[in-house]
C-alpha cells in the first residue's frame, strides 16, 4: 500500500465522551436501551456516573451514528428500524463495499490479507459452545472493516465508519442471522477472502453484491415477518 494510506492519519485521543458514546452505544445494541425508547441527560449520567455534558455530546454522537434519532415532541429517542431504513442503508453500504472490495484486490497486500484473516482465525478460535449471534455479528462487522481497511482509502473508509453502528442494530435483530450462521457465516467470508486473494476486480464486485443483498432480503423478510415494516428511524 502507498504512503498516503488512512494508516498514517492521525489517532485521535481518546477523552470521556468516547467512553459514554461507547457504553450507551452498547446499551442500545445490547438491547438493554430498547428501539424507541426516550435517552434521558440526567437518568444517564446518574448511571454512568459523569455530567451531563458528556451525556448531552454522547447523544449527538450517536444521532450522527444513526442509532438515535431527535423528536421534537420527545426529544432523543433509540431509532427503530423501518423497510426504508434498510434499504437505504444497504444501497449505500452495497455501493461502498463494491468500492471498497474492488480497491482491496487491486492493492492488498500480505499484511491487509493477514488482517482480514485474522478475524477467520478468531472465529475458528472459537469453541462452537461459545458461539453467539452476537459473536457473529461483531466478526462480521470487523470482517468487512478490514476489507475496507486493505481497500487504503481514507475516505472511503471513513464513510464505512458512518455505516457501522446501524448495521450491527440490524445484525443484532432476532434471527437476522441464518439459523446455520456457525458454518454458513465461515464458508462465506472465506469465499470473499479467496476472491480478494485472486485479485479479479470484476469477480470480487459481483460477489460483494451477491454477499449484500442476501443479507438485506434475509433482514428485511425478517422485519415482514415480525409486523415493524412500518417503523421508521
Amino acid at each position: 500500500m502507498s504512503d498516503d494510506s488512512f494508516d498514517f492519519a492521525p489517532t485521535p485521543r481518546r477523552v470521556l465522551t468516547d467512553d459514554v458514546v461507547d457504553a450507551i452505544r452498547n446499551a442500545i445494541l445490547s438491547g438493554k436501551i430498547r428501539p424507541g425508547a426516550r435517552l434521558i441527560e440526567e437518568d444517564l449520567a446518574a448511571s454512568l456516573k459523569v455530567s451531563r455534558g458528556p451525556v448531552r455530546q454522547a447523544i449527538f454522537r450517536l444521532q450522527q451514528e444513526g442509532l438515535v434519532v431527535h423528536e421534537a415532541h420527545r426529544g432523543a429517542t433509540v431509532g427503530q428500524v423501518s423497510q426504508d431504513d434498510v434499504e437505504e442503508i444497504y444501497s449505500l453500504r452495497l455501493a461502498l463495499e463494491r468500492l471498497a472490495i474492488e480497491q482491496a484486490s487491486r492493492k492488498a497486500g500480505a499484511r491487509e490479507l493477514a488482517e482480514i484473516e485474522a478475524v477467520l482465525d478468531r472465529f475458528r478460535a472459537t469453541p462452537r459452545a461459545d458461539m453467539s449471534r452476537r459473536l457473529v455479528a461483531e466478526l462480521d462487522i470487523d470482517f468487512h472493516d478490514a476489507i475496507f481497511r486493505a481497500a487504503g482509502n481514507w475516505r472511503l473508509y471513513r464513510a464505512w465508519e458512518t455505516l457501522r453502528s446501524q448495521l450491527m442494530m440490524f445484525l443484532m435483530l432476532r434471527d437476522a442471522l441464518p439459523d446455520d450462521y456457525p458454518d454458513s457465516w465461515h464458508r462465506d467470508h472465506v469465499h470473499l477472502l479467496g476472491v480478494i486473494r485472486g485479485g479479479d476486480m470484476a469477480l470480487a464486485q459481483e460477489t460483494i453484491e451477491t454477499h449484500i443483498n442476501r443479507a438485506k432480503d434475509r433482514l428485511l423478510a425478517i422485519l415482514r415477518a415480525s409486523g415493524r415494516v412500518s417503523s421508521t428511524w
